[in-house]
């Protein structure tokens, strides 16, 4: 009877559209007197804004809320929001991606405007800011832009493999000395396409035998978000 005593899958993840899985809430951050803090209140050179998640920790596929609080305007000269964004950033501080955010007024008397957005984590991201789209409404034509003086930092667990293995069977008849015959189905479970995926298993034959299984999972091929896919060693 054959024995697999390790299993190994290898697969390429095609990063660019977004999908959802389920919700999570980033973690808090600890202050050096000790303090918790699960929001942050920055500046653009107009508003000041409470932010949060303060840091959002989170495996690839994984969405988070992010949301903000404006308080009135800084300045006594009338300025107007058309638009709020997240803009996300990578290690390299070059912006990756933005991310429009909802808006409305929150009618409680202090806050000027409120927005939020759920964000799916893609695995390139090293922090967040927020972007404030404003006009002068009697002042020059034109809209104008800035960003929030904070930076949220992004944590991605990048150990959340993309494949799920649904099952081995095996050894199949007809039985094969040189090696056993086994079916292997896995299962896409991230939110991108994968377009390559091989397999390694570790049989303890005498010597520990080692075989490999190539999926048929190319880019013009990819297995979908969702989608299954079977191989078979012999």
């Amino acid at each position: 009877m054959w024995r697999i005593v390790g299993f190994l899958l290898s697969a390429v993840v095609l990063m660019g559209g977004m999908a959802g899985y389920h919700n999570i809430s980033g973690p808090a951050l600890e202050t050096a007197t000790g303090s918790i803090l699960t929001q942050v209140e920055t500046e653009t050179g107009y508003f000041r804004l409470t932010v949060s998640p303060a840091q959002v920790s989170a495996h690839v596929g994984e969405k988070v809320e992010i949301r903000c609080t404006m308080d009135v305007p800084l300045v006594d000269t009338p300025v107007e929001v058309t638009s709020v964004a997240v803009l996300l950033f990578d290690s390299h501080d070059s912006i990756i991606r933005e991310q429009t955010m909802m808006t409305w007024d929150p009618q409680d008397g202090y806050h000027y405007l409120s927005a939020s957005t759920e964000y799916t984590v893609v695995g390139d991201e090293a922090y967040y800011k927020v972007k404030v789209n404003f006009t002068f409404p009697l002042g020059p034509s034109g809209e104008y832009a800035q960003c929030t003086a904070h930076s949220f930092p992004i944590v991605v667990d990048a150990g959340l493999m993309p494949i799920e293995i649904t099952s081995v069977v095996g050894p199949i008849a007809p039985y094969n000395p040189g090696g056993p015959v086994i079916d292997v189905t896995v299962k896409n479970v991230a939110p991108e396409p994968v377009v390559s995926l091989t397999a390694t298993l570790q049989i303890p034959s005498g010597l520990n035998t080692v075989f490999g299984i190539s999926f048929n999972v190319t880019p013009s091929n990819p297995l979908l978000p969702g989608g299954s896919v079977s191989a078979r060693l012999r």
